[in-house]
């Protein structure tokens, strides 16, 4: 596919569970952009700026900032149709997006909690996941000033002992309708792979730490995760998730900046 003249820029979290899932639906497709990885925390500033909102992915096409994971990848299905994350079949289609929206409402949320929530206790884990692009005098003061880092993590997400307990009861309740509503062919809708799948797998993926993720994951079989891991296997999303990576999860379609020549400014 050739360059076009103005990528499309993708303001994104490396961790992210929601941001994976954008960054996946444009690799997918093989759409050439731009990555710009924001700093969690300081991410808010640019949200802000670019759509009043506080969220990231924020995908930049033709000057239009678009937020929210769904909506990218409507607007890529619309933009580069080919290959469809939304089935052809009309009530495929209908249900693919009621899947996806289950996953985004029930489960996704609850997962980022439940993998911050295991992080949290060590600070090389929580900075080596979140924070990977600090060096240094950077990384040496995050290290100092990790317990208020940890503070805002917990206060940002609203992570207490009452919300894991919710969060692992979302998971269970999200397995049993993934596995009711898995197909024969391994997939969730048809035949094929779809939105409903990669929404699924992306979701839980910096829970499971596939080897096909972007980006590092110092968080991959750590001891600290391992009862998130256990019950996203009890669900029956742990090795279906690694499954759908190592199918579908194939080449990057990002432009480096120094060869596209990208502003960078907001």
């Amino acid at each position: 596919m050739s360059v076009p003249s103005q990528a499309p820029v993708l303001w994104h979290l490396k961790v992210s569970n929601y941001n994976e899932k954008a960054r996946w639906a444009l690799d997918y497709k093989g759409v050439p952009h731009v990555r710009r990885a924001g700093v969690p925390g300081q991410h808010l500033r640019i949200a802000k700026r670019l759509t009043g909102g506080r969220t990231f992915p924020i995908l930049v096409v033709d000057g239009e900032p678009i937020g929210d994971s769904t909506r990218i990848i409507e607007t890529l299905e619309a933009r580069w149709p080919d290959p469809p994350l939304y089935p052809r079949d009309d009530a495929l289609r209908r249900r693919a997006l009621a899947l996806e929206d289950f996953f985004d409402e029930e489960l996704g949320a609850h997962v980022r909690a439940l993998v911050v929530h295991h992080m949290l206790p060590s600070a090389d884990l929580t900075l080596g996941a979140f924070f990977q692009d600090l060096r240094g005098a950077r990384r040496a003061a995050a290290r100092v000033m990790f317990p208020m880092i940890r503070s805002r993590f917990r206060s940002m997400l609203e992570i207490d002992d009452d919300a894991v307990t919710v969060a692992f009861e979302k998971i269970r309740a999200a397995g049993e309708r993934f596995r009711r509503e898995l197909q024969p062919s391994g997939y969730l809708v048809g035949d094929d792979f779809s939105v409903a799948d990669l929404t699924a797998a992306a979701l839980v993926a910096p829970a499971v730490a596939p080897p096909q993720f972007p980006y590092p994951q110092p968080q991959r079989d750590h001891e600290l995760l391992a009862p998130l891991r256990a019950a996203l296997a009890e669900a029956g999303l742990l090795d279906w998730t690694r499954e759908m990576y190592a199918r579908h999860r194939g080449s990057s379609a990002e432009i480096q900046r120094r060869e596209h020549g990208a502003d960078r400014r907001v």
